[in-house]
């Protein structure tokens, strides 16, 4: 039997009051057990009958909130580091600008000697976002502000200083790049670098503003630089090469088949992105939210008088994605979702993006594909708000992880047909 209510209506037929005990303690040993109980049996936990041949029953309560949050999360020293241009008809114009900084540690390179030469290594990931035939253009400008990766978030730019031009690379399928920096920028850093100990990293870091790799207006894709290895065979980082000058190779014997110099590694110092999304279109069938800078913000205000009266073993939240309206976009790669987190605050933090990024996730679901749809388990949110002293505050769902790619997904909202509204199912018996 299924019952479906929206705020505090609810049809809870063939239901009788129990009055004694703690329905609170009651519920939860008896999930315990029904859970348990139903590994032995071919159908699914909460089909048919419950202890002592109680009826099952089924719930379906909507929320009285579902909305997005503007969540302009952290876009400095993830795993990756975007770079490139996209508009995109569903999820607005992206524009991602690339911000490093070369270490200056002496244990890797000594000194940056006159005459040396720098290049800039790519490597990129296999995720991208947009036209992944398209060939991309970008340019290597020094940054027009000293920045901080940990302070960097998502629409929040940084300025770049487009008279100081450091070079220039395209783009297609490659897997790594290596690009050669100009001498006039190597010469600044070696400036830096080269000062004595106990004043240079301060210096560096006060008045050195790094790269910004800045997309060239044309550019049809979003690319993703690595910033750690997925395990031991996967590409190295992106890295800083530099290379002796060539007097320092002349043997003097004139041998013009001499193998090409080896350039010393210089690692990041510091890392981000400067990302702004612009001119997204609204959506009148759903909800679209971003890993980046948007979260769903979903509550529910349930009809606890009636919920008591049950014994709950199940509470599970239901979100179905939109993929019909990605499909009327086929040309358009977008990073794949897989798996969304949520988190539960009584109070909203003054910095939600920053209680998000830092706080463990309580909940946690992968998407069904056949159904396109993802199932949380909210059992015990719900016996807490029913049974609990404390209650419990909004759920805030996010997607994926913060680590530098772009994820976005539309979900159904409260106008969608039935089957695909947002809701919470709870399974129940007398």
């Amino acid at each position: 039997m299924t019952d479906q209510f929206k705020a505090k209506s609810i049809h809870p037929s063939g239901m009788k009051l129990a009055r004694n005990g703690s329905r609170f303690s009651i519920a939860a040993i008896l999930l315990s057990i029904f859970v348990i109980a139903g590994c032995d049996s071919s159908g699914s936990v909460g089909e048919g009958l419950g202890p002592d041949d109680s009826e099952i029953q089924k719930s379906v309560v909507e929320p009285d909130t579902f909305e997005g949050i503007t969540s302009n999360t952290f876009s400095g020293r993830l795993q990756h580091s975007a770079m490139g241009s996209f508009e995109d008809p569903l999820y607005g114009n992206l524009n991602a600008v690339t911000l490093l900084k070369p270490s200056i540690s002496r244990a890797q390179i000594d000194t940056i000697r006159p005459g040396d030469t720098m290049t800039l290594m790519l490597s990129f990931s296999s995720n991208i976002y947009g036209d992944e035939l398209a060939i991309s253009e970008f340019e290597i400008f020094e940054a027009g502000q000293v920045w901080r990766g940990n302070e960097l978030r998502y629409n929040s730019e940084i300025s770049v200083d487009f008279s100081s031009k450091v070079g220039e690379f395209q783009v297609t399928d490659e897997d790594s790049l290596e690009v050669e920096l100009n001498s006039a920028w190597v010469e600044k850093l070696r400036s830096f670098y080269n000062e004595p100990a106990e004043i240079r990293d301060s210096l560096y870091v006060n008045n050195f503003p790094g790269l910004a790799i800045v997309p060239s207006s044309g550019n049809q894709n979003i690319r993703f630089i690595r910033h750690s290895r997925e395990d031991e065979d996967s590409p190295l980082v992106t890295r800083f090469l530099v290379y002796p000058a060539e007097e320092e190779f002349d043997n003097g014997d004139d041998d013009d088949d001499e193998e090409d110099p080896v350039g010393n590694r210089l690692d990041l110092r510091d890392w981000g992105s400067s990302v702004t999304r612009t001119d997204e279109p609204v959506s009148t069938d759903g909800l679209a939210i971003h890993n980046i800078d948007r979260v769903l913000k979903i509550d529910f205000d349930l009809p606890t008088e009636e919920l008591r009266n049950r014994n709950i073993t199940n509470a599970t939240l239901v979100l179905t994605l939109r993929k019909d309206i990605e499909e009327l976009f086929p040309e358009i790669n977008r990073p794949q979702l897989r798996s969304i987190r949520g988190h539960s605050f009584k109070v909203e933090p003054s910095d939600l993006p920053a209680e998000l990024f830092t706080t463990p996730s309580r909940f946690g679901a992968s998407i069904d594909e056949d159904e396109n749809t993802f199932s949380i388990n909210l059992t015990q949110y719900v016996l807490n708000k029913v049974f609990g002293e404390r209650g419990e505050g909004p759920i805030y769902i996010s997607l994926e992880a913060v680590n530098g790619i772009f994820y976005s997904a539309q979900f159904y909202d409260e106008n969608a047909i039935e089957s695909r509204r947002p809701r919470i199912v709870i399974t129940s018996f007398e």
